[in-house]
């Protein structure tokens, strides 16, 4: 098989090892290509007649990602294949490439990627069961397989019914074990129940952790409270509360002959700068107000509008897509009600980062994004320092201390303020909640990071709304051109129709 892109020596290993695997764990950390690996697999199952449809799941807006970005990018040219996209709220057009993909067809390697939401509605069981039944040799790939950690969950029950028909299954994630080894369990599992020696996780739990006996106080108190019949395992706590794990290297040997795991700092042909973008649907209130606001940039570019008028109706676009806007009779920027996917997306991104141990700079154009994003980040229980225009010249000296001292896991930022002179080599990971249209920031804002005293590689990761302004701003920067010389060259173009 001939590739698209060109592969590193890592990926090809994995795929020489355990492509033909029916199982096994692409343990990977984020930036290490993944998806490249996965995708790369199906076309190879595929074209030996071994594989006729792939079922994903991926995080919400990722999911999409696959579709938009990584199938295009990196599935062989000799593979003819059939992409759908679930959304809970679906288009006319989403509906009827749904149905399309239902058809088992001979000619077509047939994708269906779904969000892990879908396996907690009735109708996103059924629309996987759909395509579960219509498939013979079916592969089921789980991104950020972390998701179903919890075996309890209705996601994690729904997915074992579905496992027990695919004749290949993938697990992906560069945390399978981010708060406990208890974590390994419903994904293994679903890899196959016999990998881990029991199908018990009452059994599993009591094997690699100590408990505390029936007759201790707490275990008593639990079992009140939750109203248990039987007796519940809570793990017992060493000095300074330490869970008391144990037979770690005993769990470690039984998922090693099914797993790849992937460094980033042993990937020697890895670039020094890695770049991914995330993709989100807009809510149904966001998309109204952006096909509005859309409407007006339509009618002042028609108008031969002055370059600067033009570049501020841009930039409401893009202020939509974080989830608020100004408008003229109100006094600051108006959120916009229901949720924000983009926050959503990035907390998501932030607390798997923040597992594996690494740390991370945001950077957002605006005030009030960064606000939210510090809000969102306490909710979540992490750890931040702020650093842009209303940040005294004391105050910023001791966020960047703390910051690469390691006090604090994430440095958030606006890129005019920080994107120049300072040195935060204590990231690796670098996030674009927002971009603003100057390529010089940009790439001044890079590198923060990538500078004399990294020692690792950085992965640049932008949030950008499907269908949006985001994306022209993205591919603009990625071009190495100025985003407002392309606003106004495109013109009209812009918009959709």
């Amino acid at each position: 098989m001939k590739f698209k892109t060109k592969p590193y020596k890592h990926q090809l290993a994995c795929l020489k090892k355990f492509g033909a695997f029916p199982a096994f764990a692409l343990l990977a950390e984020m930036g290490t290509g993944k998806t490249w690996i996965a995708i790369n697999n199906i076309a190879g199952l595929y074209e030996t007649g071994k594989c006729d449809a792939a079922l994903i799941f991926a995080p919400n807006g990722v999911h999409a990602n696959w579709a938009r970005l990584e199938l295009p990018k990196h599935m062989p040219e000799g593979i003819d294949y059939k992409v759908a996209v679930w959304s809970a709220s679906q288009t006319k057009a989403e509906k009827k490439e749904i149905e399309k993909i239902y058809a088992n067809d001979k000619n077509h390697m047939r994708i269906f990627l779904m969000n892990w939401e879908a396996l907690q509605n009735k109708k996103g069981v059924e629309a996987a069961w759909r395509f579960v039944e219509s498939s013979k040799q079916l592969m089921i790939v789980c991104d950020e397989s972390d998701s179903i950690k919890n075996p309890k969950a209705k996601r994690t029950k729904n997915l074992m019914k579905l496992a027990a028909f695919a004749k290949w299954r993938r697990i992906m994630t560069g945390t399978p074990i981010s708060n406990s080894p208890f974590d390994a369990f419903s994904q293994f599992y679903f890899l196959d129940p016999a990998i881990l020696g029991t199908t018990s996780y009452y059994a599993f739990k009591a094997e690699y952790a100590e408990m505390l006996p029936a007759s201790n106080p707490l275990v008593d108190h639990i079992r009140q409270r939750s109203r248990m019949r039987g007796v519940p395992q809570v793990v017992a706590r060493g000095a300074g509360g330490t869970p008391k794990y144990r037979n770690l290297d005993k769990l470690a040997a039984l998922m090693a002959p099914f797993s790849y795991r992937i460094l980033k700092s042993e990937c020697l042909d890895l670039p020094d700068k890695i770049y991914k973008t995330l993709l989100f649907d807009l809510t149904p209130q966001q998309r109204i107000i952006y096909k509005k606001a859309e409407k007006e940039c339509r009618l002042a570019f028609e108008n031969e509008d002055t370059p600067f008028n033009k570049l501020v109706m841009i930039t409401k676009l893009a202020q939509i897509t974080s989830g608020y806007y100004l408008h003229p009779l109100s006094e600051g920027p108006v959120r916009i009600d229901g949720d924000n996917p983009k926050l959503d997306m990035l907390i998501e991104r932030v607390n798997k980062i923040v597992e594996s141990g690494n740390k991370i700079i945001i950077w957002a154009r605006y005030k009030i994004e960064i606000e939210d994003i510090v809000t969102r980040l306490n909710q979540a229980g992490i750890n931040s320092v702020q650093y842009h225009g209303d940040i005294g010249k004391a105050d910023r000296i001791i966020a960047i201390d703390k910051f690469e001292k390691g006090d604090v896991p994430v440095f958030v930022g606006n890129q005019q303020a920080g994107g120049r002179g300072l040195t935060l080599i204590a990231a690796n990971y670098v996030i674009y909640f927002s971009n603003n249209f100057s390529l010089r920031d940009r790439l001044q804002s890079e590198d923060r990071a990538h500078r004399i005293g990294q020692k690792r590689n950085v992965t640049y990761i932008n949030i950008a709304a499907k269908g949006t302004i985001d994306e022209v701003v993205i591919r603009a920067l990625a071009n190495k051109k100025n985003v407002a010389d392309v606003i106004i060259d495109e013109g009209l173009r812009l918009f959709s129709s």
